[in-house]
């Protein structure tokens, strides 16, 4: 069961500037079904609970918490500074009713530098911190509703459908969940060309643990004499969205599908266009 929706603009620029009712009314105004959470101070009680309220009531699921610092700093002060960090976002997540918190699972370098390759962040250790992490924040919070999340991501061992299986298998907690991007699995000519195969294999190996999805397009440069691989707004690249769509709305979990990475409302409303007209034409309705 597919729930779609985008970044919306309100002109808040703060916590303290969060109107939940607003909000609301900018998700229905756009026809979106999904959000993506408020970051609202996680000490700020009242106004989580007036912002679950507000979107319950309309009927619109509240996607993720995202809270992107670098859980592998090398850094001892920075990575227990963003450990905690990531904890109060997941009791926010929880709080909100948010189907989940969303981080990358880190990248083994100094500074928050989520996209640098280290050969550390590929490594048996990495994993492991990868799985003590996962089961640290879910024991800690003892979630009831919100599942904890690495966004799959080329950087590090969260790269691949088997790495997610093996991830989910050694932490080992109903709720770890996973968050499903595709283009961030596409990171060859040969899965670029064979994406829809990707799509089938996480719907196949781990279609019942799918809380979330990011929904992008990719764009190969050619000719190059290396790969380069680039995101594009929807519509300008190589996906499917009724075929990405299609798998996803097959699930029996709500599923919020989450467009990101475009720059301003109009690249988020034309992109929504195109993938309303897409998922139209696979006979899904979102």
């Amino acid at each position: 069961m597919v729930r779609f929706g985008a970044p919306i603009f309100t002109g808040q620029t703060n916590a303290s500037e969060i109107d939940p009712d607003l909000l609301v009314a900018k998700h229905k105004e756009k026809g979106y079904t999904a959000a993506y959470a408020p970051l609202i101070d996680p000490k700020d009680s009242a106004l989580i609970k007036k912002a679950r309220l507000a979107f319950e009531n309309a009927d619109i699921v509240l996607a993720e918490v995202g809270y992107w610092k670098n859980l592998m700093d090398l850094d001892d002060t920075l990575r227990k500074k963003h450990r905690a960090e990531m904890l109060d976002a997941f009791y926010l997540a929880e709080e909100l009713g948010a189907r989940c918190v969303v981080n990358i699972s880190g990248v083994c370098c100094n500074g928050n530098e989520d996209f640098r390759f280290t050969e550390e962040s590929f490594s048996d250790d990495a994993f492991d911190a990868a799985v003590d992490m996962a089961r640290y924040f879910i024991d800690t919070v003892k979630p009831k509703t919100a599942y904890f999340t690495y966004e799959i991501f080329p950087f590090n061992v969260v790269d691949s459908v088997e790495s997610m299986q093996k991830l989910v298998k050694a932490v080992d907690r109903d709720m770890f969940g996973i968050h499903f991007d595709l283009c961030n699995l596409i990171n060859s000519p040969r899965s670029y060309f064979g994406y829809k195969s990707i799509i089938e294999d996480t719907v196949k190996y781990l279609g019942d643990k799918i809380v979330a999805a990011h929904v992008k397009d990719i764009k190969i440069t050619a000719p190059s004499m290396s790969v380069i691989l680039e995101e594009v707004q929807p519509g300008q690249g190589i996906i499917d969205f009724g075929t990405f769509f299609s798998a996803i709305d097959k699930l029996p979990q709500a599923v919020p599908m989450m467009v990101e990475h475009l720059s301003t409302e109009q690249e988020y409303d034309d992109a929504a266009a195109h993938i309303r007209s897409e998922v139209k034409k696979a006979g899904i309705t979102i």
